[in-house]
């Protein structure tokens, strides 16, 4: 359903505000950014974006495709969900990121903090599997 095109537009849109909310809150930490080179997050305008803010910022490079390890793919997965349950389905890809972005807005702190809370869970999982497949 989403394009890499719609996911780059969603993911900078909401890096572009995350980054200055993490900088205004923590002011005397660096903010991380970690994502897993998929090509939504080597988007033209991305790179560019963490290009201009790398002084404000460290955006760390991740291997690709790693195991089990991103609980955004469950995130992706519950905003999917929520879009298709919509009454009014989109229509062209302005509408389908404008819903991406309503049901972003909507998530509630502590969906958010659940899935952040799972990664040590995550980390022994793919331990255990000796970095196979795990319930994640």
């Amino acid at each position: 359903m989403f394009n890499d095109f719609v996911l780059g537009l969603v993911y900078y849109q909401v890096n572009s505000v995350s980054s200055q909310d993490l900088h205004d809150e923590y002011a005397l930490v660096t903010p991380i950014f970690q994502d897993d080179n998929s090509t939504v997050h080597r988007a033209g305008r991305l790179c560019d974006w963490f290009d201009e803010h790398s002084h404000t910022l460290l955006h760390l490079d991740w291997p690709a495709k790693s195991p089990d390890l991103y609980p955004i793919e469950n995130l992706w997965d519950m905003l999917e969900q929520r879009v298709k349950r919509r009454n009014q389905h989109p229509r062209n890809l302005v509408d389908l990121r404008d819903q991406i972005l309503s049901e972003w807005f909507k998530l509630c702190a502590t969906c958010l903090q659940n899935l952040v809370d799972s990664l040590p869970n995550r980390i022994q999982a793919v331990i255990k599997s000796r970095g196979g497949v795990t319930r994640y």
